[in-house]
């Protein structure tokens, strides 16, 4: 079984790209849900309060603001989130390899993915790239933010171009009825590279 990285920034598709491998039976993990389940755990939530008070630990607005502007901050509490997310996913794969009959691959979805350091844990990762104005506009009508506050948002994130060198494959989203085409053509680059990974280690496996 492959393990396979899915990441963009804000507004470029990764929940819809992520919806159609799902669609195709291939296991997502979506570091953003789960992350939000993992900090929402009541040792977490004391940790959170202990570090930001207990009003964050509460309210995801208040401590929302507290780390944007913060880098200080923003690491302190990348340090007690992002190692729970790692050793979660790190437990999904395993479970998922240890199944009677493994998938090909399964795929993390994270937009932060080369930023907090999870990229050496993948076989293969897939960049999602979209327009900046489409990706505004799906912001906007996802949590209905700012264009101002979006592009701040977007400045915080990798570069495009430096993301992009650092994937295998890169999903142009500009417009849905090409992005289909683009999927099917992964899923069976991956599939067959998972095969032949098998015959070469038999029983071995990712």
């Amino acid at each position: 079984m492959l393990k396979t990285g899915l990441t963009g920034s804000i507004g470029s598709g990764k929940s819809t790209v992520s919806r159609i491998f799902s669609s195709l039976g291939i296991p997502v993990y979506d570091a953003d849900t789960e992350a939000k389940r993992l900090s929402a755990q009541p040792e977490v939530r004391q940790k959170i309060a202990e570090l930001f008070g207990e009003a964050a630990a509460t309210d995801k607005k208040i401590l929302a603001a507290i780390v944007f502007n913060n880098p200080q901050e923003l690491a302190r509490l990348n340090a007690l989130i992002h190692p729970l997310v790692f050793e979660d996913s790190r437990q999904w794969f395993r479970r998922l390899a240890a199944l009677p009959t493994p998938p090909p691959y399964a795929i993390v979805e994270s937009a932060i993915l080369f930023d907090c350091g999870m990229a050496p844990m993948f076989d293969f990762i897939i960049d999602v790239e979209a327009p900046l104005e489409e990706q505004i506009q799906r912001s906007q009508a996802r949590d209905h933010s700012s264009r101002e506050s979006i592009l701040a948002r977007l400045e915080k994130q990798m570069p495009a171009a430096e993301r992009m060198n650092q994937s295998d494959f890169i999903v142009h989203n500009g417009s849905e009825d090409r992005l289909l085409p683009q999927i099917l053509q992964i899923d069976h680059f991956l599939r067959k590279e998972n095969t032949a990974s098998a015959s070469i280690l038999p029983g071995a496996g990712h």
